[in-house]
């Protein structure tokens, strides 16, 4: 079954598959293939990705909206859902308004760091300060973008001395010992969803989006093994036929290295056990359906407030877990992989917070020669 003229088809699998000419080598067209549950979703999913294809610009003349719309119809097919709405995010709202008119030939540091001060002091929402880190991922995207039209061919003017805003060190929380200590006995206590989801990300470090993804599929409680292969998230919705602004994805974990298996302790285990449900269902709803982050976000803040527990946030339980993962004597090798990180440097650096009584005892090491013969038999 097929809408003629539209090379949009109904496939033996049920879906609906639409092409179209993504570009030319030679004079061969390469094509490029969306899939969706139902014709109108295959066809707005063709019409937005034919709205993002732009003209191969004139070299001498290109400017720098017709580089990033050709960089950003390169890869919207390339990278995850998210990460595209993010980049397309940034360049329609801050670089496109600021430098889109600008011919690529006269982008140089001055123009790129006069750019940075205004984002810096009036980039933000109704002309407020735009915060260093956000800044610098927005430079970061446009020095990509700028990197793809030199390998396309497009000169940019001398971008040597750009400068980079300095970031301010974001202060990270971890619960405090008598928090934490109340928080894990009122969840060994109550025997409820939200108490569940709770105690699994103070005892696994699993992300809000990787624990509302997570179904019973996920865990074997036979080898007790929990498998994080999928997060949810909104996300802005590009699609013109969409009157939301946002809607809600199942997708691959944060990165690559996102996707991993860890052991379940055993009283985590045991307590799982009495909640066990059909693999198609999802833990944290009992049902079929997943639960939305900022959902279980709210009930996880009304659950601290209930108990007159201290606000912290979400996050702050994988904080916490990583921490009392380098007190108990984790290797920092096994602890990179249970949180997902590409490399030990972060974890160490981002995640695990010596606390003071830490300090304290790796202090008391030091003490003078003469008070440790004394102390000898």
């Amino acid at each position: 079954m097929s809408r003629k003229g539209e090379n949009i088809y109904k496939r033996k699998d049920g879906r609906w598959e639409a092409r179209y000419i993504h570009h030319y080598e030679g004079n061969k067209p390469k094509y490029c293939f969306l899939y969706g549950k139902t014709y109108a979703e295959v066809r707005a999913k063709k019409h937005f990705a034919l709205t993002m294809q732009v003209p191969a610009p004139d070299q001498a003349t290109a400017s720098v909206e017709q580089i990033a719309k050709l960089w950003l119809a390169d890869i919207h097919i390339s990278v995850k859902e998210s990460t595209f709405t993010r980049y397309h995010r940034t360049v329609c709202k801050y670089i496109l308004p600021q430098l889109g008119a600008y011919p690529l030939q006269r982008i140089d540091s001055i123009v790129v760091n006069h750019f940075t001060d205004q984002m810096l002091l009036s980039g933000g929402v109704n002309g407020g300060p735009l915060s260093p880190k956000t800044v610098s991922d927005i430079l970061c995207t446009f020095k990509t973008i700028l990197c793809y039209g030199e390998a396309k061919g497009f000169h940019c003017g001398n971008l040597t001395g750009i400068r980079y805003p300095q970031k301010t060190p974001k202060r990270i929380e971890i619960l405090g010992e008598d928090t934490r200590a109340v928080l894990e006995n009122l969840l060994m206590k109550t025997e409820d969803r939200t108490s569940l989801g709770i105690l699994i990300a103070l005892f696994t470090g699993v992300r809000i989006g990787e624990l509302c993804g997570l179904r019973w599929g996920d865990i074997d409680l036979d080898s007790g093994i929990i498998t994080v292969q999928q997060t949810v998230e909104r996300i802005t919705d590009l699609n013109p036929a969409n009157s939301r602004q946002t809607k809600v994805i199942l997708s691959a974990p944060k990165t690559e290295h996102g996707a991993r298996t860890i052991p379940i302790p055993t009283f985590l285990l045991e307590r799982l056990k009495t909640f066990r449900q059909p693999e198609q269902y999802y833990i944290l709803t009992g049902k079929t359906n997943f639960a939305e982050p900022h959902t279980f976000y709210v009930k996880y803040k009304g659950y601290m407030k209930r108990h007159n527990l201290k606000s912290y946030s979400f996050h702050a339980l994988r904080h916490t877990f990583a921490t009392r993962c380098v007190e108990v004597g984790f290797d920092a090798k096994s602890l990179a992989e249970i949180l997902g990180h590409a490399n030990i440097a972060t974890t160490l650096s981002v995640y695990v917070h010596p606390t003071i009584a830490q300090k304290r005892l790796q202090m008391e090491r030091l003490t003078p020669v003469g008070l440790c013969r004394e102390g000898q038999p």
